[in-house]
C-alpha cells in the first residue's frame, strides 16, 4: 500500500469540511481511480493523506488530484506546499 501526503497552508478547514460533506451526500466526489481511502489531518498545516494499493495507481491519480485542486478555490483548500509519497509499512489497530 502507498500513501500520498499533500501538505497545505492556509485555507478554511471548516468550509472544506462542509464542502466534503456536501459532495459526499450528493454523490459528486469524483475521487481518483484506485483511491482506497483518504483522511484530512488539521493542525498548524493540513495534511491530506490518500491511500492506494499500488504505486502505479497512485501515480495514475496525479492528474485527477490536480483537477480537484482546480475545483476547490485556494481560499478554501489552502496553498499546497508539498506532496510526498510513502510506502505504508504498518497500518493496524492495536
Amino acid at each position: 500500500m502507498y500513501a500520498r501526503v499533500a501538505t497545505f497552508e492556509g485555507g478554511d478547514t471548516e468550509r472544506l469540511r462542509q464542502l466534503n460533506e456536501e459532495r459526499m451526500s450528493s454523490g459528486t466526489v469524483n475521487a481518483p481511480a484506485g483511491l482506497k481511502r483518504a483522511m484530512l489531518l488539521a493542525g498548524s498545516n493540513r495534511l491530506f493523506v490518500s491511500f492506494f494499493d499500488s504505486r502505479e495507481e497512485l501515480d495514475a491519480a496525479a492528474a485527477r488530484f490536480e483537477e480537484m485542486g482546480n475545483e476547490i478555490p485556494e481560499e478554501i483548500r489552502g496553498h499546497r506546499t508539498s506532496v510526498e509519497v510513502y510506502e505504508v509499512v504498518f497500518d493496524g489497530e492495536l
